[in-house]
């Protein structure tokens, strides 16, 4: 899983960013804030705790990282809130299942009774989360434990890089040219998240095909404030 250099750049603004590919020809931008996920990552199926738990906000990134590590060991994927009264898992000849949203309404009795057969098994379990294990509110003391028993690494806080990669790519997703000056301008003004991205891409984009402009600093200081107001 070691990242590989850009071929193609998604717009006029040009970076060298590493990415990895995913699932479904998409490509996700590699930076230091991924830097302790990625090594536990790579570092399978030498891991020195029964399981991993990928910790980020929402659209943090936690869910493609999960997949690729899905998509390079066969793990299989599964969402914590579909494993009540969940037998099957993990599945014969598994060395690796990815488990998603263990903090959303989680089945804490069917996640206890699957890490106990995957630590049977020889099974990894790679887990995703908004919140880390211990700031996630559990009834059952005895998934609490194993949970806990568990490597944790987070998603950091988007950095200078990884937040230019991205609004190059959702800018040219929609074929809208942008430069330096518009990229650095965002950089400077707007919340370091994805989701923030690509609301601002998206209303940029509209205000700009209904005002018939094109996407410079103005249009886009009109769109940060028209979203700070919403």
């Amino acid at each position: 899983m070691r990242p590989v250099p850009m071929t193609e750049r998604p717009s006029q603004y040009v970076l060298d960013l590493p990415h990895r590919a995913a699932l479904g020809g998409e490509d996700f931008w590699v930076s230091d804030c991924h830097a302790a996920v990625t090594a536990w990552l790579d570092a399978w199926p030498a891991w020195t705790a029964p399981g991993l738990v990928v910790v980020a906000p929402p659209r943090g990134g936690k869910t493609h990282l999960a997949r690729i590590f899905a998509h390079e060991t066969g793990a299989e994927v599964v969402a914590a809130a579909d494993l009540r009264d969940e037998t099957r898992l993990p599945a014969p000849g598994a060395r690796a299942l990815v488990v998603e949203d263990i903090d959303r309404d989680p089945p804490e009795t069917a996640l206890f009774h699957l890490y106990n057969r995957a630590r049977e098994a020889g099974v990894s379990l790679l887990f995703t989360s908004r919140a880390a294990p211990a700031a996630i509110p559990l009834a059952l003391a005895d998934w609490r434990s194993r949970l806990l028993t568990c490597a944790v690494a987070e998603i950091g806080r988007p950095d200078d890089r990884l937040m230019a990669a991205v609004l190059a790519k959702l800018f040219h997703d929609r074929q809208m040219v942008v430069g330096e000056a518009e990229i650095s301008y965002l950089l400077t003004h707007m919340e370091r998240a994805i989701a923030v991205a690509e609301a601002v891409v998206a209303e940029a984009d509209r205000r700009a095909l209904a005002q018939k402009r094109k996407v410079g600093i103005p249009i886009l200081k009109e769109t940060l404030d028209a979203l700070t107001r919403d």
